[in-house]
């Protein structure tokens, strides 16, 4: 089983502790970037989740690119979630930073459904 499906397999990253640089084994070579992304609700109530860790530093930088783009700052969308539809949470860890996101299905364009779809596609 490769780290990627186990990953997927024990659950959010978030339930197993700190960032990627404080975890021993898990530690990731400076620059390493994690995104786990999952998604809830719905009607079936499924909770699939993605992720992708990227070392390469050509990969680190357009990842990074996009990751920028996305409205980090921007008001907390979840409080918008609707019932039946889905609500995905967007994690990034990285050596020395980490960032969250929730965001709801109907708030999921531009940046942030790009950058569901590729970690959805990496994941593969």
């Amino acid at each position: 089983m490769t780290e990627q499906q186990q990953d997927d397999r024990d659950g959010d990253v978030a339930d197993r502790g700190p960032a990627l640089h404080e975890r021993g084994s898990e530690a990731a070579p400076r620059g390493a970037m994690r995104i786990t992304v999952s998604r809830s609700g719905g009607v079936a109530g499924l909770a699939p989740r993605w992720s992708v860790t990227v070392t390469e530093e050509k990969d680190v930088d357009s990842w990074l690119s996009l990751v920028e783009s996305c409205p980090w700052d921007a008001p907390d969308p979840a409080g918008e979630a609707e019932p039946d539809r889905f609500v995905y949470t967007i994690r990034v860890l990285q050596p020395d930073h980490e960032r969250d996101a929730r965001v709801p299905e109907r708030a999921l364009d531009g940046p942030w459904a790009e950058l569901v779809d590729r970690v959805k596609h990496a994941s593969r």
